[in-house]
């Protein structure tokens, strides 16, 4: 059983993720308004970044503006690395909360 609070939708964005002195290039594959899963298998084998690590992601979300967000890895795995937003993103909530909306109304076809 999924035992997370926020609905999280399957997506396709290209975003990039910033720790310390490292940028990696990756492809979220699901967001919810409390994180996302980042697909970086490179970076996950060369051991980039570990569990624990604070680090800034920046997604560009359709439709929106580009919104960098303060997250904290809590998984990384051989395909990639579960994000958890952290800090007070006030200004970014509402447009990533729209976004994932849209995309939960998308996802499910309730015809």
């Amino acid at each position: 059983m999924d035992k997370r609070e926020a609905v999280r939708v399957p997506v396709r964005l290209r975003a990039q993720c910033r720790a310390d002195d490292v940028v990696i290039d990756g492809m979220v594959e699901d967001i919810s308004r409390s994180g996302v899963f980042f697909r970086v298998p490179k970076a996950v084998e060369a051991k980039v970044i570990e569990t624990g690590v604070a680090t800034e992601i920046h997604l560009n979300l359709p439709g929106e503006t580009m919104l960098q967000l303060t997250a904290k890895v809590v998984r990384v795995d051989e395909a990639g690395m579960g994000l958890v937003f952290v800090g007070g993103h006030e200004h970014s909530r509402k447009p990533l909360a729209n976004f994932i909306m849209r995309c939960h109304a998308t996802h499910w076809n309730w015809s």
